[in-house]
């Protein structure tokens, strides 16, 4: 009897720790009521690499990417489709001194211009 009792609670624990890694969501977001704005970089991480293009998508919810703007150094438009901007972000070391992207969004809610920053950390390629 023991022994199935730990199994279930392996089980559950193991359940609970699999859910928390799937809620887990980028840390560069706007969000003002029912309107929100997302930067996902798609390798997974919550930083950039210095000279390594990396996708990265900006999802807008209640916004209209048309009415934004996306503004910072290395960023590379390839789109947008379905209410997401597809980017490409590639930070060049040798002209680029700090150790932090700051992206400038510029965009309408309802009519009314409002502007929000994500400052992301870059880090050096580990060999």
């Amino acid at each position: 009897m023991n022994i199935k009792n730990t199994f279930i609670i392996v089980l559950i624990l193991t359940l609970f720790s699999c859910s928390k890694l799937t809620k887990e969501n980028s840390k560069f977001i706007y969000s003002k009521g029912e309107h929100s704005i997302e930067l996902k970089i798609l390798n997974g991480n919550n930083h950039l690499t210095f000279d390594t293009p990396l996708r990265a998508d900006f999802e807008w919810k209640n916004i209209n990417p048309k009415t934004g703007s996306i503004y910072g150094a290395g960023i590379r438009i390839l789109g947008t489709e379905n209410g997401v901007t597809k980017t490409e972000i590639n930070i060049p070391s040798k002209y680029f001194q700090l150790d932090t992207l700051n992206i400038k969004l510029l965009f309408e809610i309802k009519g009314e211009k409002t502007t929000t920053e994500f400052n992301i950390p870059i880090k050096y390629k580990q060999e």
